[in-house]
């Protein structure tokens, strides 16, 4: 089991393997590129519909962000009710919220039907406080909630032994081993006729006969009426690259010496804010912490992260000793809501992007969407978050602001030179992107003292790569595409890896 970094979550202990075969076909109905939850979860609920699906993913099952999450369902979202209320008005905030209310059960539903083992578990979630200046955001949480009726309610008492001011419960949550979870449900797509081909990243898609035309780096070609980026960010230059900011969330599980009394999960309202959750598998016992969010590629000392993550931990919880630290990559969208169904301009291609951190409920709504735009079902939270909504503009200011960023490293990073820095002055682990013969060069010195050279231009829009220190890869500070150390692609939405030079001793 591999991710798209260096630091293993705590949901990678487990071994998943899956054996690809060769398909013996290359036309589908659909193909869906991404096998992380919201590829997974659609590709079997296509296939329960009558379609002939094909997964394709680069890396292996839950590659990407599904193999990070800290895995809470919630029925909530990052952007809170009242804020989308005030966006979007009450009947879509409804919406929204009476579709985030089923999640949790069509989570169950699948856990009970496939007689899945995946730790899942019902909860409640606890929000509250730290702060008397957040006493106001809290209770404008609270008012929304109840204006929706989301079951939520005030209470003096947590799970969890940290200080608060106020607190809120809300009813409905729930949580899981997401890997375990997204395999089970492949061997279940792959039992109902669905073919999923691991280690096959898409090179190229010609859209300009009757199918979609896909090409792979490893010579294969497959035809199909239907075409879902479910990658997290839809590769190349698109609108979404702009509508979208990465960001980088770190985490860490802990062992706990005790039993929970009730599994819950609870976040502050500080800023940077912590989310936490306890976990059980088997006979033992975990909380998990999360927090510390950065934009992707703006942290020079990406350990420092970590290091806050567990001084907060150690100020605020009891635990034995922690077990594993990791980090993921979200998205962040312009207006709060995410960008699930048809690509604007395109015909029969598809996305689903935008989550923010709430990724296991929006792809499992996602899932949904996607199938019933495919098939033609109107919905009206399809509507809502269809790639193509207006609304996109209501939040320019946001929009301008998330990508200020971006806009200044593709002037500047042209432009400006770097200090240069002699390799030679490159230690075992260190990482610099120098000034070298007239060009910019992502220089890393392995730990066997070779040199690894490549270019220091990410080939999706031109920006200049940052070393990310804690999981020793190169991120654009721009869009979020990452690469090893060697240059190859990791995450989009870049299409290709950086060009490698010559190494060097």
């Amino acid at each position: 089991m591999n991710r798209d970094g260096n630091n293993q979550s705590i949901w990678e202990n487990e071994i998943f393997p899956h054996e690809t075969f060769k398909a013996t076909t290359d036309k589908f109905d659909t193909v869906i590129v991404g096998a992380g939850i919201t590829g997974i979860s659609l590709g079997l609920e296509l296939q329960n519909r009558g379609h002939r699906c094909l997964i394709l993913e680069q890396g292996n099952i839950g590659f990407g962000t599904t193999g990070g999450t800290t895995a809470h369902i919630n029925n909530f979202f990052d952007e809170s009710y009242d804020r989308l209320i005030s966006k979007f008005g009450e009947d879509k905030a409804q919406t929204i919220a009476d579709n985030a209310m089923k999640v949790s059960t069509m989570v169950r539903n699948n856990v009970q039907d496939y007689n899945i083992d995946c730790d899942f578990a019902e909860c409640k979630f606890y929000l509250f406080s730290a702060e008397k200046k957040q006493d106001k955001q809290l209770e404008k949480i609270l008012d929304a909630h109840q204006q929706l009726d989301v079951p939520t309610r005030e209470v003096d008492k947590i799970p969890f032994d940290i200080s608060f001011r106020k607190a809120i419960e809300i009813d409905g949550q729930a949580q899981f081993h997401p890997l375990k979870y997204i395999n089970a449900l492949a061997k279940v797509f792959e039992e109902k006729g669905g073919v999923i081909l691991t280690g096959t990243q898409v090179t190229e898609d010609d859209h300009s006969g009757e199918n979609i035309t896909l090409k792979t780096q490893n010579g294969g070609t497959f035809t199909c009426k239907n075409l879902v980026w479910a990658t997290h960010i839809p590769p190349g230059i698109n609108r979404f690259s702009m509508l979208n900011a990465p960001y980088r969330s770190y985490a860490l599980a802990a062992r706990l010496g005790y039993t929970p009394e009730q599994m819950a999960q609870s976040a502050d309202l500080y800023d940077p804010y912590h989310y936490f959750r306890y976990h059980r598998s088997g006979n033992e016992n975990y909380l998990i912490i999360g927090g510390f969010d950065h934009k992707t590629g703006h942290e020079d000392d990406t350990h420092k992260p970590f290091e806050d993550l567990i001084q907060y931990a150690k100020e605020n919880f009891r635990f034995e000793e922690i077990v594993s630290k990791w980090s993921a990559q979200f998205y962040a969208p312009s207006d709060g809501l995410p960008y699930i169904g048809k690509m604007p301009g395109e015909q029969n291609v598809y996305i689903a992007t935008g989550y923010n951190g709430n990724g296991m409920t929006w792809s499992t709504l996602a899932a949904e969407i996607l199938a019933d735009t495919i098939d033609g079902i109107e919905s009206e939270l399809g509507e809502i978050v269809a790639p193509s909504r207006i609304e996109i503009m209501a939040s320019a200011q946001e929009f301008v602001k998330e990508n200020t960023d971006a806009v200044f490293h593709l002037i500047a990073d042209q432009f400006t030179a770097d200090k240069k820095t002699e390799l030679e002055e490159l230690k075992a682990g260190e990482a610099k992107v120098i000034e070298h013969e007239s060009q910019k060069v992502a220089a890393y010195r392995n730990k066997s003292g070779e040199l690894e050279l490549v270019s220091a231009i990410c080939p999706h829009m031109g920006c200049v790569v940052n070393f990310n220190t804690a999981e020793t890869t190169w991120d654009c500070p721009c869009h979020g595409s990452r690469f090893d150390t060697q240059g190859n692609l990791l995450t989009g939405p870049s299409l290709t890896g950086l060009k490698r030079l010559d190494n060097a001793k």
